[in-house]
C-alpha cells in the first residue's frame, strides 16, 4: 500500500521537482501540496503519512506549522526540506517534532532514503546537517540529564557520551578514561540500546532532540 505524502513549499518549482522525484515510485502518492503553513494545516488529515516541509514561508513558517500538525496528528512524520543548515533552525525543527532534516541540494536518491527511513519510524538527517549539530556540540561541555531516560545512564556511560559529543574516537575515549577500547565499545552499545539510536550520529541527534544534556 502506497504512503500518502503532502509537499509544503512556497516555490512551485520546488514542489514540482519533489513530485517528479516521488511520483515515479509506486510506494508513494502525492495527495496534496501547499505554498504556506496555513494551507498545510488545511489539507493535512489523518490519512497523510508524511509531509515534506519548507521552513521559510510567509505567515506561519515551517517550524510553527510542524508544531501544529504534530499536535493534531502525533503519528504524522515530517521532514524539513530547506536551504538552512544552521544549528538553530535544525534544533527548532527537531524540537517541533520533525523526524528528518534535508537540504534542498539533496538528490533523488537521498530524498528517497530519507522518506523511506522516516516512514520506517527512523530518523534521517543529511551528513551536512549531522556535522553542523556535532560541530555545535563540540564547543560545549554538557551537564547530564540522563535520569530522564527510561533506563538512566551510569556515571561512566555519561562520561563516554560526553566524549562522543566531543567527537572523540574510541581510542581517544579509551585513553581519556583509562579503559580499553573493548570497554568503550560495550559502553557505546549500552548507550545505543538505552537511547534507541542506531549509530554515533543517532546518539548526537538523540541528545539534542530530547534535551538529554543541558545547554544543547
Amino acid at each position: 500500500m502506497s504512503k500518502n505524502i503532502v509537499i509544503v513549499d512556497d516555490h512551485k518549482i520546488v514542489r514540482d521537482g519533489l513530485k517528479l522525484y516521488l511520483e515515479n515510485d509506486q510506494n508513494y502518492e502525492i495527495v496534496g501540496e501547499a505554498n504556506d503553513g496555513a494551507g498545510a494545516v488545511e489539507i493535512v488529515n489523518d490519512t497523510v503519512d508524511l509531509v515534506l516541509m519548507d521552513i521559510n514561508m510567509e505567515g506561519m513558517d515551517g517550524i510553527e506549522t510542524t508544531k501544529e500538525l504534530i499536535k493534531k496528528y502525533p503519528s504524522l512524520k515530517i521532514i524539513a526540506l530547506t536551504m538552512h543548515n544552521d544549528y538553530q533552525h535544525i534544533k527548532s525543527m527537531m524540537d517541533a517534532g520533525a523526524s528528518g532534516y534535508l537540504l534542498k541540494n539533496c538528490d533523488e536518491s537521498e530524498l528517497k532514503n530519507a522518506v523511506g527511513a522516516v516512514l520506517s519510524d527512523d530518523v534521517y538527517y543529511s551528513k551536512e546537517v549531522a556535522q553542523t549539530v556535532m560541530n555545535n556540540l563540540a564547543k560545549k561541555r554538557p551537564k547530564s540529564r540522563s535520569d530522564e531516560l527510561a533506563t538512566p545512564l551510569t556515571p561512566r556511560e555519561i562520561e563516554v557520551y560526553e566524549l562522543i559529543l566531543d567527537e572523540c574516537s574510541n581510542q581517544e575515549i579509551a585513553d581519556k578514561l583509562f579503559i580499553s577500547i573493548r570497554t568503550v565499545e560495550v559502553h557505546k552499545r549500552n548507550l545505543l540500546e538505552k537511547t534507541g539510536a542506531k549509530n554515533t550520529t543517532g546518539l548526537v541527534l538523540y541528545a539534542v532532540k530530547n534535551n538529554l544534556f543541558d545547554k544543547l
